[in-house]
């Protein structure tokens, strides 16, 4: 991009001052290692005696410290990770990486025929969403788990970002630990402590792991039917609605402002096709009420597709909370089910990350505006912020910026 075309577009979109301090501000400082490992020792000394023996301590000291290649290492991936997947749906919604993870699917409900059957059955959830789920989270179990969840876990503690959250997960390893319900370095995890390939939490593992195959332990490692079954337990446990789709693709009249997105605005279908907001596939809600209440979603504005949503889109965002993962989640499961990808395209934009979308909250929420919270992620509540900025500028209404 020229630097006349990028002024332009600083300008056009009301944050030139913001977006380009944004633009060239240096990367996030890394942890250094010197003070790590007294670091754990002392935490757990600290925090835990009184509730463990010290021989529990002593060796669980001696497994939640990273060796210095491998803290570098989580560090380095931790700081990507702001930066990937849920900020620029073009590069997310990956149609090639698509297709292939329908066709394993698609393989692997064959062979997993009779269980998928018996666990749809029993928890109601359809086999399509079961597995687009173990595709996203851990390409049915091909992704590199680098890290155990102690360790990780622990980490974060040290790295003091979500602290509260992270403690509690701790709690809950090491009930999980001191039970002997699995071995510790079994418990292969992601860089933020997800377990397995269903990518549970140590807490949610407690509340919500099935051990289906009756072996005496709940297995999301090397178990399919525990994994399958404790995504499905999960999901039900949120309320998934059976017969009931998680939405569709739908076109939108230029008039209708994309500020009105969002779940915490619902309407019936013959509402929203009232205002002009018609599914693109007149089939999709065949055999359900007109009455169902909807949302209007729009995860990149009027730069992207466009979507009506039901309650158990909802369910799916209890995963992770992005709309982009649930979206996915979403149409890797309709082609599992041998349906079309979505019609809009995603128009590309300035590229954003993290941080600049940190900043541009920042610039919302002094001028008045609800963003939500401030997490550096384009939320529904971030774009009707943006959408209604514009309209005050007498800009044109995008809910996204470019």
């Amino acid at each position: 991009m020229k630097i006349s075309d990028f002024k332009k577009n600083i300008k056009r979109y009301f944050i030139s001052s913001t977006i380009i301090c944004l633009i060239f501000s240096k990367p996030a400082i890394s942890l250094n290692y010197e003070h790590y490992e007294n670091w754990v020792e002392n935490f757990f000394i600290n925090n835990f005696t009184n509730n463990f023996s010290s021989e529990f301590i002593k060796n669980i000291i001696n497994k939640s410290k990273l060796k210095k290649n491998n803290f570098y290492k989580i560090d380095r991936i931790i700081n990507r990770i702001h930066d990937r997947d849920f900020i620029n749906p073009e590069n997310y919604f990956d149609i090639n990486k698509l297709r292939i993870r329908s066709q394993k699917a698609i393989k692997l409900s064959e062979y997993f025929e009779a269980e998928l059957n018996t666990i749809e059955t029993k928890f109601e959830i359809p086999k399509s969403i079961l597995l687009s789920i173990w595709a996203v989270e851990s390409d049915f179990g091909n992704a590199e788990l680098p890290f155990t969840s102690l360790k990780s876990i622990v980490f974060h503690i040290y790295r003091d970002k979500r602290k509260n959250y992270f403690m509690n997960e701790l709690k809950s390893i090491l009930f999980i630990i001191e039970n002997k319900k699995i071995e510790i370095n079994k418990m292969l995890s992601s860089s933020y402590g997800a377990m397995g390939q269903s990518q549970f939490m140590p807490s949610n593992y407690l509340k919500y792991g099935v051990d289906y195959d009756n072996d005496g332990k709940v297995d999301l490692w090397d178990s399919e039917v525990d994994i399958l079954a404790s995504i499905a337990n999960f999901l039900s446990s949120f309320g998934w609605e059976k017969n009931l789709k998680w939405g569709t693709e739908v076109t939108k009249t230029k008039k209708f402002p994309c500020y009105l997105e969002g779940p915490d605005i619902k309407k019936s279908l013959m509402d929203w096709e009232t205002l002009g907001i018609i599914p693109v596939d007149k089939y999709t809600f065949k055999n359900i009420p007109y009455s169902t209440e909807m949302s209007l979603l729009m995860p990149k504005g009027e730069y992207g597709p466009k979507f009506l949503v039901t309650k158990n889109f909802y369910v799916l965002k209890k995963y992770n909370f992005s709309d982009f993962y649930a979206l996915y989640v979403s149409t890797l499961a309709n082609l599992i089910e041998g349906k079309k990808l979505f019609e809009g395209k995603w128009i590309k934009t300035l590229k954003l990350n993290h941080k600049k979308i940190l900043e541009l909250q920042h610039f919302l929420t002094k001028k008045g505006l609800d963003v939500g919270e401030l997490d550096g992620l384009i939320g529904f509540k971030t774009r009707r912020s943006i959408g209604k900025n514009q309209e005050e500028l007498k800009q044109r209404i995008t809910c996204y910026p470019k």
